[in-house]
């Protein structure tokens, strides 16, 4: 089983999305069975604010629940919706719990660039709910993904005191990091309710011309914590980050083999973990 436990929907232009038979149709071409679409909950800086520059970002990037929740029940044993919330808003722990009950989401994801740090006690009591029922929460973590927002709330370092405060709690951090990763390394090693999202980490290492990023992190991460706490993810069959690139279906491939599959320390066992089982564990996903 592949398991894309990190995507998004996309837009082909401003107000289109891509249909989920579209994305399902991609999802197909790489070979992927299911993938964990991610809400988006930026408030105020996800929406298209009037200062915004349309060369670095021309849709917004808020995704509301609604939405999200219609979008994955055109194909619902291949779409996984994750809300997400901002502390901005008023008792997001509210939002979270309809998310579960009504519309079947299985995790929470948080963007703190949008302005926030992750352990804003504003939040702690959607950390109590997710302990109490074993919902993971997913939190960005390194690059900011648009021009506008504030990579300072990105550091891995925040997500420590969280892993801390709640043991029980299921926490993912992202994208290696970066540049934080030895943040990122130290959070997970120390904390065994942490676990690891390797998403993007192959155009990070393009795009800052960091030599074998992604190589000497996965070996890091095997000796540290062990494979079963990793998570494979591509960002979904389509994506345009005016920072970072484009891509298409045929990305699948291409992501599998520069995070996972090119490996020789990885075991095909390992191999099959990172790219779907650990995430159909985490989530409960029976194969």
């Amino acid at each position: 089983m592949i398991v894309d436990f990190h995507a998004h929907p996309e837009f082909k232009k401003p107000g289109v999305l891509y249909s989920p038979a579209e994305f399902v149709a991609g999802m197909d071409t790489g070979g992927v069975d299911i993938s964990c679409l991610y809400g988006n909950d930026q408030a105020d800086s996800g929406t298209c604010p009037p200062w915004r520059d349309e060369r670095f970002m021309a849709v917004p990037t808020n995704f509301s629940d609604e939405d999200l929740a219609a979008f994955c029940a055109q194909f619902p044993k291949r779409l996984i919706g994750f809300t997400s919330i901002h502390p901005d808003r008023y008792q997001p722990e509210r939002k979270v719990k309809r998310a579960i009950q009504e519309f079947g989401m299985k995790a929470v994801k948080l963007y703190p660039h949008s302005g926030f740090y992750p352990n804003d006690p504003r939040l702690y009591r959607t950390y109590e709910l997710c302990s109490e029922l074993g919902i993971p929460v997913v939190v960005h973590t390194g690059p900011k993904a648009v021009r506008w927002q504030l990579m300072k709330y990105n550091q891995p370092i925040f997500v420590d005191e969280i892993a801390t405060q709640f043991p029980e709690l299921k926490l993912v951090i992202c994208h290696g990091g970066y540049p934080w990763l030895e943040e990122f390394i130290a959070v997970a090693y120390t904390n065994p309710n942490v676990w690891v999202d390797i998403t993007f980490m192959e155009r990070i290492e393009e795009t800052f011309l960091v030599p074998d990023l992604v190589e000497n992190t996965m070996r890091r991460l095997l000796k540290l914590i062990g494979v079963k706490r990793i998570l494979w993810g591509s960002e979904g069959p389509y994506m345009t980050l005016p920072l970072y690139g484009s891509q298409d279906p045929t990305y699948y491939k291409v992501s599998q083999q520069k995070l996972v599959k090119r490996f020789d320390f990885l075991t095909i066992e390992d191999k099959a973990d990172i790219l779907g089982n650990n995430a159909a564990r985490l989530l409960g996903i029976k194969k």
